[in-house]
């Protein structure tokens, strides 16, 4: 059987009525939700109520029909993402794609597209890069920081098939850490779909630079050069700081 190499997104658990200290009972449809996530009994996980309050809950049972859990604390912020960032990165060597999975998922992204790249790993070198381990990381990652959604991992897919797919073409901002041609200009209006594009060691070939130019700005970050994934997060954190999560709690703070 061939591995599978993606994994479909999962939004925000959801619980009608929550209150802390209080038990309430899930039905299937949330036990099969928490069984893709690994989440056992005795461990925790996060849900928001009718009013998009999120809480911690511990599990207390679980079976395939449904379960018991108990909310033990309430978020003062939001652990989900509020901009849409889909993060289109080529195929990293050395596995490195496995940390791209998991700090991606940390930083809040929605989607990651894996893309196969002149100069990235190709579609046969993938089992060596062990890519039927890029859905679990996701999962271990969304644990680690609370999330409680998950975000889609898209099959690895060639540079051209990417650029010509709905994704590429719904983007309201377009990102590319690589010179493309002039600098980012701040958008006129926040953007709510923002596309970042992370080229392989070795950048994006002449031909890729080619075909990026109208699609995607470059966005320049200073004057060093920065290994892929370091690439990764920067690209993202600085995302989240223009128009995310990072300048939101920011804004939350100053007006306080």
């Amino acid at each position: 059987m061939k591995p599978s190499y993606s994994a479909a997104p999962d939004g925000a658990l959801e619980f009608p009525f929550l209150e802390l200290g209080v038990p309430f009972k899930f039905d299937r449809s949330m036990a099969q939700r928490l069984i893709r996530r690994e989440v056992n009994p005795k461990e925790a996980f996060t849900l928001k109520d009718a009013s998009g309050v999120f809480f911690r809950a511990s599990l207390k049972e679980l079976q395939s029909a449904g379960g018991l859990a108990v909310p033990y604390e309430k978020f003062l912020v939001s652990p989900e993402p509020s901009v849409d960032i889909t993060l289109a990165c080529a195929v990293l060597a050395r596995q490195r794609m496995i940390f791209v999975a998991q700090k991606a998922t940390e930083l809040g992204v929605s989607r990651i597209v894996p893309l196969l790249t002149k100069h990235s790993v190709q579609s046969e070198g993938l089992d060596h890069e062990k890519a039927h381990a890029w859905p679990g990381q996701i999962i271990r990652a969304a644990k680690q920081c609370r999330r409680s959604s998950l975000p889609e991992l898209l099959p690895p897919l060639s540079f051209d098939e990417f650029l010509s797919s709905s994704i590429a073409a719904q983007a309201d901002l377009s990102l590319c850490l690589d010179l493309l041609g002039e600098a980012a200009a701040e958008p006129a209006k926040n953007p709510q779909k923002i596309l970042l594009f992370i080229g392989p060691e070795g950048g994006f070939s002449g031909e890729e630079r080619k075909k990026l130019q109208g699609k995607a700005v470059s966005w320049i970050l200073g004057g060093r050069i920065l290994r892929a994934e370091t690439a990764v997060l920067v690209g993202l954190s600085a995302a989240q700081l223009h128009w995310g999560d990072f300048r939101q709690f920011h804004v939350e703070r100053e007006k306080t």
